[in-house]
């Protein structure tokens, strides 16, 4: 039962960094077994700059006519935690089929003969990562998570290759873990949070393995499992803690465009990819949309930023993750500052600060935004109020929406606020009018002609007929004649 092609080397090149660790050589005393039972005379040596396990085949005519072919590993303290696959890279001098067996001993356990999968090593003389997974296959369905007995590692089946040394490392689960559960186990669709936090593994490829003497081909895609376990409100998902390979980040924003996925630095080099080193955390490209949530838990600089979002040519409401100044949209800039009465009031600025609403009017009609060297601030909790900002699509009825006549309109039913866009909450009126107001202690700005038309007093109280420059009170309320 010789297989003649090579075996795809998943995970190649990869140790069991970040991954769940069933066994590695580094931790273990050179020179002792390593855990293993004594099968083949096991040893923790050092071979090829890495501590490992070296197994060497002998014949024992007294006793169990396999006992010494084969490594065995006892897991019993081992949690799979649903994952069902497993990595090991394996060192051998010739090209040959390799025999796993998983063993659970006691009340609805497995034997080994009922678990065992054949893989074809293809790198005489050098190391190799095999991979098997237990979901597939006979008695896969009776696997458990914990009180598995054994792994048994046949490097030349039941062949006798007395003398021949064989080296094992690195035993590993692989795939992706939320909240140490594998993700495989998990509802479609019940990830909802805004954050969630990838360890594990991730990657994706086939492998080819026997148990009936046919070669199966097996494929499988943790970015695609991933996403199915995702909802479109998640919004952030950190991979720093997984092992990536073979990676594919534009499958999982497929639900919410606006996902940002913080990766290992250069692994992936796409849009919405927040590349980290350990000290900064940067990338490329940024591409949002209005019809999506949006949310970040960190800060980092994005190269260029483009925002697909609704400008209309009168007044416009936004909110964004960094800073914008007026020029880089055209137009007014305005600042909250409050309501009067059936006004809305908003201090002009020149710009407007990261995860601050601010209003926009006279700019021209587009569908979409651009900016460049932008430093992204991690979300709030709070985005304002009673000028309030949205980063996920909320119902606009009974609040305040900017329409294109620069009045504050009162939502109703199946009005809807958009992402980077913001409203005022109830102010009492049907709708308000948009007013600036330049100086921050509430001072209208009226020119001479205006003032003379009305009582005007100075400050102490005084009527005067002809205002010169200066405070007055006209009407009641504070002007500034110029």
């Amino acid at each position: 039962m010789k297989k003649t092609l090579l075996m795809a080397a998943l995970f190649a090149a990869t140790t069991c960094n970040a991954q769940t660790i069933i066994w590695n050589g580094e931790d273990k005393e050179l020179g002792s077994d390593g855990g293993f039972w004594n099968r083949a005379d096991p040893t923790v040596v050092e071979e090829d700059g890495s501590k490992c396990l070296k197994i060497t085949l002998k014949e024992n005519a007294g006793g169990w006519a396999d006992e010494h072919r084969m490594a065995a590993l006892p897991i019993g303290d081992v949690n799979l935690k649903g994952l069902r696959r497993i990595s090991m890279r394996i060192k051998m001098a010739e090209s040959h089929n390799v025999m796993i067996k998983l063993t659970k001993e006691g009340e609805g356990g497995y034997t080994g003969d009922e678990t065992r999968r054949w893989f074809w090593y293809d790198a005489a003389n050098g190391w190799q990562t095999l991979v098997y997974e237990y979901g597939v296959g006979p008695n896969s369905e009776n696997i458990v998570d914990e009180g598995n007995t054994l792994i048994e590692i046949y490097p030349y089946e039941f062949e006798n290759k007395w003398g021949q040394s064989i080296f094992i490392d690195d035993i590993c689960l692989g795939g992706p873990l939320v909240n140490d559960n594998a993700i495989r186990t998990l509802e479609d669709g019940s990830l909802t949070d805004k954050q969630i936090i990838v360890t594990g593994s991730m990657s994706k490829g086939s492998y080819q393995n026997t148990w009936d003497g046919d070669w199966h081909t097996e494929a499988y895609d943790d970015y695609s499992t991933l996403l199915s376990k995702i909802s479109p409100d998640v919004c952030f998902l950190n991979l720093t803690g997984a092992a990536i390979a073979d990676g594919d980040s534009p499958q999982l924003r497929q639900k919410n465009p606006n996902l940002l996925v913080l990766s290992p630095t250069d692994f992936f080099d796409t849009d919405n990819v927040i590349r980290w080193d350990g000290e900064k955390n940067a990338t490329p490209n940024m591409v949002l949309s209005e019809a999506y949530p949006f949310y970040t838990p960190i800060t980092f600089t994005a190269a260029a930023v483009k925002v697909t979002t609704t400008v209309n040519e009168g007044a416009n409401t936004f909110v964004f993750p960094f800073y914008v100044g007026k020029d880089e949209i055209g137009g007014t800039l305005g600042l909250y500052k409050e309501v009067s009465g059936n006004k809305a009031i908003f201090t002009k600025n020149d710009f407007a600060d990261a995860n601050v609403p601010f209003l926009m009017t006279n700019v021209a009609a587009k569908d979409e935004l651009t900016f460049t060297d932008k430093g992204v601030v991690e979300t709030p909790s709070a985005l304002g109020t009673p000028f309030v900002g949205v980063y996920a699509e909320t119902s606009g009825e009974g609040k305040y929406m900017v329409s294109a006549d620069k009045t504050f309109a009162k939502g109703e039913a199946g009005a809807v606020v958009k992402t980077f866009h913001a409203y005022l909450e109830s102010a009492g009126s049907d709708a308000l009018s948009i007013a600036y107001d330049d100086e921050t202690d509430g001072i209208d700005n009226v020119n001479r002609n205006e003032s003379e038309s009305s009582k005007c007093y100075t400050l102490s109280g005084q009527q005067v007929k002809q205002p010169t420059r200066g405070l007055y009170i006209v009407n009641g309320k504070k002007v500034l004649v110029k």
